[in-house]
């Protein structure tokens, strides 16, 4: 029987936002647990989809879906609304603070070009960001390992891994640093230099927050971890070293010396109140500390007060810092990210390709096996179609 549906190459599609879109304390409200595969399987149904690859960065949410067809300008638009009123229901506001939509689609072929651009690190606030690619491939990993994705979203997860490799063996992408949390990183190291600070308060739970502990793990100053609820800052404590409060209970009794905030919530108000870090501001003044307080604040919009950074003695970086040497470095490797968006195009034509070469030689092999061969077995039928089809995606691959 002729397998009539479309390449698979046709029947994907992503629907997503960012922090560029929504901000960071607004791309929270999008964020399901990894753990939680209850709601995850709720937002494939809601999709209507046959597969699902959920990918939720610091940066970025974005849910990749497999359709039983192939998706259309209207199917395209129905995903959107569908996807809009799954994250309403869960307290996420359709639209940007400007006037477009906080969500997009893409299908098709630009899906697939969206997913490589991403996990090469072109879409990426540091441009030649590599963990990305790695977050990708776990995102896959967890959803195949409950059987939200298949084969499908396999093998473009896979291609897309292979993509990335190429960008970052070919280009010079990827040689700076990773992502805005090894930026503040950076510029900790070079006020401190090896040891590290003495005092680093890290205030929220998340995935930039632990890229930095972890840079700072071992190091011999002290590390407290802040959160509004305390058992995640003591669940960092005790994995990184250091000790953990809530909120409330740094906010009452702020410490008396702080070398460093970090700080990266999805809060939508100020967190950290300039009154809170006063103590610490007047104890390095009297005594005549030579380096500022270091203030990293990752939060869109802001976590501490912003009325800190006129304030003497101290050093903000912030995300529009982390912008302004982004687009430094995307000047200096404008070349670079040339080559790698050649290498994204490469991969997006060559999965193309193979998809269509594989759907001519199935439904020729079927059209064979439907006449000159109908009296083969089963399995003689099988092995014959995977031979077809796999000689085909060889061929594919090394056109001549």
């Amino acid at each position: 029987m002729k397998d009539d549906r479309p390449g698979w190459t046709e029947r994907v599609a992503v629907i997503a936002t960012s922090f560029r879109r929504v901000g960071l304390g607004r791309l929270g409200t999008y964020v399901l647990s990894p753990e939680d595969t209850a709601a995850q399987a709720a937002l494939r149904e809601a999709l209507g989809a046959d597969e699902l690859v959920y990918l939720a960065t610091c940066n970025r949410v974005e849910c990749y879906v497999a359709l039983p067809h192939a998706v259309r300008d209207e199917d395209a638009v129905e995903l959107l609304g569908r996807a809009r009123a799954f994250f309403a229901a869960r307290g996420a506001s359709p639209m940007t603070d400007g006037p477009g939509e906080a969500l997009f689609v893409k299908a098709g072929q630009g899906a697939l070009e969206h997913l490589l651009t991403v996990t090469s690190g072109l879409d990426s606030l540091v441009l030649g960001e590599t963990e990305i690619s790695g977050q990708a491939k776990r995102a896959l990993d967890r959803c195949a390992a409950v059987g939200l994705s298949g084969a499908t979203l396999g093998r473009l997860f896979d291609r897309a891994a292979v993509c990335s490799r190429r960008v970052k063996n070919e280009t010079a992408l990827g040689r700076t640093p990773a992502s805005a949390a090894q930026v503040a990183v950076h510029k900790i190291r070079k006020y401190f230099g090896s040891e590290g600070p003495g005092v680093t308060v890290l205030v929220g739970a998340g995935e930039m927050t632990r890229k930095v502990a972890q840079a700072l793990q071992g190091k011999p100053g002290e590390k407290i971890f802040v959160n509004r609820t305390r058992d995640k800052a003591e669940e960092l404590a005790k994995k990184f070293g250091g000790r953990a409060q809530s909120l409330a209970e740094f906010l009452a009794a702020p410490p008396a010396w702080i070398d460093v905030v970090f700080a990266a919530t999805a809060a939508t108000e100020v967190v950290i109140p300039a009154e809170a870090l006063a103590p610490a501001l007047a104890a390095r003044r009297a005594a005549g500390a030579r380096l500022p307080l270091i203030v990293c604040d990752l939060g869109l919009p802001r976590d501490v007060d912003p009325a800190l950074d006129d304030k003497p003695g101290v050093f903000v970086v912030d995300m529009i810092t982390i912008e302004a040497l982004s687009a430094e470095n995307q000047r200096a490797l404008e070349g670079e990210a040339h080559k790698a968006r050649a290498v994204v195009a490469q991969e997006v034509e060559r999965l193309v390709r193979e998809d269509r070469f594989r759907r001519i030689a199935d439904e020729s092999a079927q059209a064979m096996l439907g006449s000159r061969l109908a009296h083969l077995s089963d399995a003689d039928r099988d092995a014959i179609l995977r031979f077809a089809t796999g000689l085909a995606s060889r061929m594919a691959r090394n056109p001549t």
